[in-house]
């Protein structure tokens, strides 16, 4: 707790910026209460004591006291003897303090009105009131509510074992949801209190998305109602029903499954909420200042909808985000991803492409050997690589982070199927297709290959129908290598002018493509086999 005196306007304006700009002492107070109230920042933590104490010592105006002694003695918990040309303590601390921070405004913290920051080569805090940065805040809520932030209520059980059912379904949602780490998930309310509504506890625990359990019973059988409201839209924007279990003895394992799949369809990277946070990075782009949640949901959006102008403002934030936020190892992978990706897809053409993106990625697996996304950019380049047995080693890494969910499944299975593990490729991706409800279009890459590479041509178009193309070649591309490989001629001929139309340098970055698409060179020239069928030469 903040216990020194309080600056004065006129101090905190000469220490912070301008006087509209800097947040009052009591402001900061109430910033420093919040961090401390998450588990990184817990008393118990060494980052949480850091943080404490060199706050308080600068609203004390204190600030040229805070030297590594100092916090290493009275925060830190080292001996009078600490001498720290030995001891590094304090500056291994403050790297993951930063760290800490980073982490925090890119999720939960991402909708607080002031930002604490620690400027490398100091120890002193920088105090900024976040709605002078942004002044338009979007919309006003977006001020005040948390954009990655969860609540799940327990609204009613009509019945005495469905009440019960709806406990045990609220508890375990909660345990599965916390499992994705794109959310921050409130600790769960039991039961509804007497007097509020979903909307007010939201809105209390800064959470834009509140998850509603309930359930009523008809005599031996149960059924249970969940829904997932948007504060911010003032919508119900996700709902879905389960039955019980019909013996009681499978209540646990039946709750396990409901809270498993409601987790899956709405906090899973392809999920409902990741989905509708991605669409929204994008809207109104011209009037939105740069954050580092905006600059992940613009990535994002990219894995879907990938052309050329997303891709340059994907890459120009995430380029901005290893900067202002260097410790954020998804920003690191997702800026490897984004910036190999568009340079096998002739968006850019930068002559150390592929060694910038695996230094990105090393820096990501540096900062969080549990970043998913930095597997998947691993993935990536060891395909592009032909180093398969590599791929399939990350592949088995990424499904031991959250095996449950949607996307990790999606992930694993496509870049088996890619190295050649074909038929454990297709189950795991079969498996999270089932799943999720709006799947990438990448995926059914995946699947035309399998098709093509058995020369069933025809269940590879198939395959297509499903493929979410928008301005994408590929699927075009893919479609005349199958029309070439059946003789199909003038269905051939309208493919080839739609990858032409859409790609005019095609033939420029043939061989950087094929490399990317498959991991295997036979099944890429196999492709290109059916394309010179089809009459486009590369």
């Amino acid at each position: 707790m903040v216990t020194a005196r309080l600056l004065s306007t006129a101090e905190e304006a000469s220490a912070t910026g301008t006087a509209d700009q800097a947040p009052l002492a009591t402001e900061i107070g109430t910033q420093l209460r919040r961090i401390l109230g998450t588990a990184d920042f817990a008393a118990s933590t060494r980052s949480g004591r850091f943080l404490a104490y060199i706050v308080e010592r600068t609203l004390a105006g204190e600030a040229r006291l805070l030297k590594q002694y100092s916090i290493a003695t009275e925060a830190l918990g080292r001996g009078p003897g600490f001498d720290p040309d030995r001891d590094p303590l304090v500056r291994l601390e403050a790297g993951k303090l930063r760290r800490n921070l980073d982490g925090y405004y890119a999720n939960q913290g991402a909708g607080d009105p002031v930002r604490i920051s620690v400027p490398r080569g100091s120890y002193v805090p920088t105090f900024e009131r976040v709605s002078s940065m942004r002044p338009d805040a979007g919309v006003a809520l977006l001020g005040t509510l948390a954009p990655t932030r969860l609540l799940v209520v327990q609204t009613s059980g009509l019945g005495p074992e469905a009440a019960l059912f709806s406990l045990g379904l609220t508890e375990q949602l909660t345990v599965e949801l916390a499992r994705y780490p794109d959310l921050s998930v409130a600790p769960a309310i039991p039961i509804l209190p007497e007097g509020s509504s979903p909307a007010s506890l939201g809105l209390s625990t800064k959470a834009r998305f509140v998850v509603t359990s309930s359930a009523r019973q008809s005599g031996r059988r149960l059924r249970a109602v969940l829904k997932l409201h948007d504060l911010q839209a003032n919508a119900i924007i996700w709902t879905d029903s389960f039955d019980g279990p019909p013996d009681a003895t499978a209540t646990i394992e039946a709750q396990d499954a409901i809270a498993r799949r409601v987790s899956a369809e709405i906090a899973d990277f392809h999920g409902v909420i990741c989905r509708l946070l991605a669409f929204e990075s994008v809207s109104g782009e011209a009037d939105r200042v740069w954050t580092p949640h905006v600059a992940i949901q613009r990535h994002r959006y990219l894995t879907r909808i990938t052309n050329e102008q997303v891709y340059r403002l994907a890459r120009a934030d995430l380029e901005t985000g290893v900067r202002r936020a260097p410790y954020s190892a998804m920003m690191w992978a997702a800026l490897a991803h984004t910036a190999f990706t568009g340079n096998c897809l002739g968006f850019d053409d930068d002559v150390d492409f592929l060694q910038s993106a695996d230094r990105h990625t090393q820096r990501a697996m540096e900062l969080d050997q549990g970043c998913a996304y930095a597997h998947v950019a691993a993935a990536t380049i060891a395909m592009y690589r032909r180093d398969l047995v590599g791929a399939l080693e990350v592949c088995e890494r990424l499904a031991a982070g959250n095996a449950h969910a949607p996307s990790t499944r999606l992930s694993a299975g496509f870049f088996r199927s890619l190295a050649g593990d074909w038929e454990t490729g297709a189950q795991l991706m079969a498996q999270a297709l089932a799943v999720i409800r709006h799947p990438p279009g990448w995926a059914f890459r995946a699947t035309f290959l399998n098709a093509y590479r058995q020369r069933d041509y025809l269940g590879a178009l198939n395959e297509l129908q499903t493929y979410p193309a928008g301005e994408q070649f590929t699927p075009s591309l893919l479609r005349a290598a199958a029309f070439g490989q059946l003789g199909r001629s003038e269905e051939a001929a309208l493919a080839i002018a739609e990858v032409r139309r859409k790609w005019p340098a095609f033939p420029r970055f043939a061989d950087r493509y094929f490399r990317y698409l498959s991991g295997v060179d036979a099944l890429s020239e196999h492709l290109r086999e059916g394309l010179r069928k089809a009459g486009l030469e590369d």
